[in-house]
């Protein structure tokens, strides 16, 4: 999340965001967009787009509203001619244009994360958020922003900020968390988990890392615990969200040390076209090949794919795209790149 100024902080606290929240992951109305990929789709594949699509409220960003409406377009566009994946999953969808771009890109089934009113919960262990301005406990102003959209139906929708403490500097003005929701693939027995996120940022959280580095600590073992709740073993899921790995070693060891502690394998990465310049001097880091391939090296990389198979079926990802990517003269619809994975399921 960017830096929030004292302008900013203003507001939002008078309500500048406007903010309505579909909270029982209930379609919106839809656009008359019909995709057509997944009829004449292989049996047992799945395509998951994430994307960080910069729904911040004015005065963080201006001139959004034009931008997400044209990522919503764009979709839909995808969907007429076939083309578009079949699960998207969004982050910092905060204001009504981005949650908008359910609507606008017709998929048929919706689920939004935590909104900005969502209780955190306490777990023994984590300490109480602070407000950097007053030293007190800190009421987020926004919701998580994120949001599951399919051609699929969804089951099991599950969603939860993260806990009281799990939150740094600016980003606790946001209601983070995770949600999960279990999607049917053709030709495959057993559900598919699909499971997004958006970490703690590192610099921008306005906290030195290693105090906003505690919070992200403490948002994988949450992640942990929600994923590995009774009656969830055995399960096929693929995580695809904003992880924040920050340009922060240490951050991308927690997360290395989580996914292998959820047997999970990455699928792969991707950060910033600004730092894609990096790849120049650490060439091993932006290979080619779909293990672990990024386009930056993954100490840059913020938006990840990894995925842990379960029961009778496995999973293994077979392609991957970067989508809305910089046009010509360098525009690009968010700050975030888009990442699609196309999933196998054996």
């Amino acid at each position: 999340m960017k830096h929030f100024t004292i302008a900013a902080l203003v507001a939002l606290a008078l309500g500048a965001v406007g903010e309505t929240e579909a909270r029982s992951g209930s379609p919106l109305p839809q656009s008359h967009a019909v995709s057509t990929r997944h009829m004449s789709l292989p049996l047992k594949e799945l395509s998951v787009l994430t994307y960080n699509v910069e729904g911040l409220p004015w005065p963080i960003a201006s001139d959004r509203p034009r931008a997400l409406e044209q990522i919503g377009d764009d979709l839909a566009a995808m969907r007429a001619s076939g083309t578009a994946p079949e699960v998207v999953v969004l982050q910092e969808a905060f204001t009504g244009e981005a949650r908008s771009i359910a609507a606008r890109a017709g998929y048929p089934n919706i689920a939004f994360g935590p909104p900005s009113d969502a209780a955190r919960p306490e777990i023994p262990g984590f300490a109480p958020s602070r407000d950097l301005l007053k030293g007190e406990g800190l009421g987020a102003f926004v919701s998580s922003g994120l949001v599951i959209l399919s051609d699929f139906p969804l089951h099991d929708i599950r969603r939860t900020p993260f806990p009281d403490g799990a939150c740094s500097g600016y980003d606790c003005l946001a209601n983070k968390g995770i949600l999960s929701a279990q999607v049917q693939v053709p030709g495959v027995a057993q559900p598919v988990e699909i499971v997004t996120t958006h970490m703690n940022s590192g610099n921008p959280s306005g906290m030195p890392e290693p105090e906003s580095r505690v919070a992200y600590a403490k948002e994988l073992d949450a992640l942990a615990g929600f994923t590995s709740q009774a009656g969830r073993s055995g399960t096929v899921r693929i995580y695809a969200g904003d992880f924040n790995v920050g340009h922060s070693q240490p951050r991308l060891a927690l997360l290395m040390n989580y996914i292998r502690g959820q047997h999970a394998k990455v699928a792969t990465a991707m950060g910033r076209e600004k730092h894609s310049d990096s790849c120049e001097t650490s060439r091993v880091s932006c290979s080619d090949g779909l293990a672990i391939a990024s386009n930056v090296p993954l100490v840059h990389a913020n938006d990840w794919q990894f995925y842990s198979s379960g029961g009778s079926a496995s999973v293994v990802p077979i392609a991957r795209a970067a989508m809305f990517r910089p046009d010509a003269t360098g525009y690009q619809l968010s700050d975030h790149v888009g990442l699609k994975v196309v999933y196998s399921f054996g």
